[in-house]
């Protein structure tokens, strides 16, 4: 701020002398002036050279403590983010690692479950297929049995041979019965694994989606950080440029002499 006044008080300096200076030497322009007129005015001149080269070391400063300024912050956000996308992006592949890994296992699991209920199922086959049998055997057995009765006289041995073969039947149907029950539970007790292995992977799934989403946004993340170089060196093209500035403010002394001989050439011939 007091830089700022500084600089405003010194313009406000030059512009009086400058304006006192065009009028000094627009009203002598017809009258003879005194040497000691010359010298003073000289002297309010360099005066004025002074203040206004003052005045520009003061504003090419503070542009340069402004251009560093902005540089630090750039560099800090930039090594910031940075820091912050390395640590999301690691975080990011560490998850999605362990859900791949959990969803080649859970997709392992329910191919075992699948080939064990495709095995299930063919046992239960192969029983509803002796099943069958049996009861087939069991409806010969019953009708010889009914022939036979008709002719009980004729064959007694026969009838009770063939009720001890229905006896055995009937005991293998029952047994058969029963493991066609336990079959029907296995596989149901299956099926509910199946399903619940089933919404597992699909859970899986889901997360293995939203660490996709995530890696889009890291991608967002590095074109930001792109940017954010890019307006680095911009800024650091800036301040190469007020580099020359000031090797062009070197300079200006000896451009100010060679204009201070100019205007004293010219008021000595005004004067002669």
């Amino acid at each position: 701020m007091e830089d700022l006044g500084e600089n405003t008080t010194v313009l406000s300096t030059l512009r009086s002398l400058n304006n006192f200076i065009s009028q000094r030497v627009e009203g002598g322009s017809g009258l003879d002036v005194s040497t000691s007129a010359q010298g003073s005015l000289q002297t309010q001149y360099q005066q004025s050279m002074q203040l206004e080269e003052r005045a520009e070391q003061i504003r090419s400063k503070s542009h340069l403590i402004q251009v560093e300024r902005e540089k630090m912050q750039m560099e800090l956000s930039h090594k910031r983010a940075r820091v912050e996308l390395e640590r999301a992006a690691s975080t990011s592949a560490r998850n999605y690692e362990r859900e791949v890994d959990r969803n080649q296992e859970l997709l392992t699991r329910i191919r075992q479950l699948q080939e064990r209920e495709a095995e299930a199922q063919e046992k239960m086959k192969e029983q509803l297929e002796r099943h069958r049998l049996c009861q087939q055997s069991l409806d010969a057995a019953g009708r010889k049995l009914r022939e036979k009765e008709d002719g009980l006289a004729e064959a007694g041995e026969t009838i009770t041979t063939l009720k001890g073969r229905l006896s055995d039947l009937q005991w293998s149907v029952m047994n058969q019965e029963m493991q066609v029950k336990r079959l029907e539970s296995e596989k149901q007790e299956l099926k509910e694994q199946l399903d619940l292995q089933h919404q597992k992977w699909q859970e899986a799934n889901q997360k293995v989606q939203e660490l996709q989403a995530s890696q889009e946004v890291r991608a967002d993340q590095e074109q930001r950080i792109k940017d954010l170089e890019q307006k680095l060196s911009l800024q650091e093209q800036d301040a190469a440029i007020v580099k020359n500035m000031r090797s062009e403010l070197v300079r200006l002394p000896t451009m100010e002499r060679e204009l201070r001989q100019l205007r004293e050439e010219n008021a000595c011939l005004r004067g002669s």
